[in-house]
């Protein structure tokens, strides 16, 4: 078993080793997996907070309003199909990289490593993760709802 001093010193080792090349394979990961649906949250927010029942609407066209949620609906699908078949592979790739940066010394392209033999393997199980995931919050949520409140 290992105490908190050796945990500590053997990171510090990896750290002095990979430092940059670590630091670019988080940036370049995060990049690829994590700022896909801001943009959509952003537009979301936007068009939520400047749509008043005091004021006049943002919209002055049913057209134009129909035309801009169907293009943020189209673009929540591809974010998620995004998530699915490139981001969680991606993800897997990350987590391989420091994996093995534990051990060894490799290379940038680890990060893509899921795209590799086992493609479709890897997209089905991180599928099915993200879907248990969601449905443990979603029964995680109802039955706080369902629960009165202890007072």
């Amino acid at each position: 078993m290992w105490n908190r001093q050796q945990v500590k010193e053997q990171a510090k080792q990896i750290m002095k080793r990979n430092y940059w090349k670590m630091f670019v394979v988080t940036l370049i990961a995060s990049t690829l997996t994590g700022e896909k649906t801001t943009i959509i949250e952003r537009i979301q927010d936007f068009t939520s907070n400047n749509l008043s029942y005091d004021s006049q609407p943002i919209f002055y066209s049913s057209n134009f309003e129909l035309i801009f949620y169907s293009f943020i609906s189209v673009a929540s699908i591809l974010g998620i199909l995004y998530t699915i078949f490139i981001g969680n592979v991606i993800v897997v790739g990350n987590n391989g990289y420091f994996i093995k940066n534990h051990d060894e010394n490799p290379e940038l392209g680890e990060i893509f490593s899921g795209f590799k033999g086992n493609y479709l393997n890897v997209v089905k199980i991180m599928f099915l993760m993200d879907l248990k995931t969601l449905l443990w919050l979603f029964l995680f949520v109802s039955t706080h709802l369902m629960t009165p409140f202890n007072k």
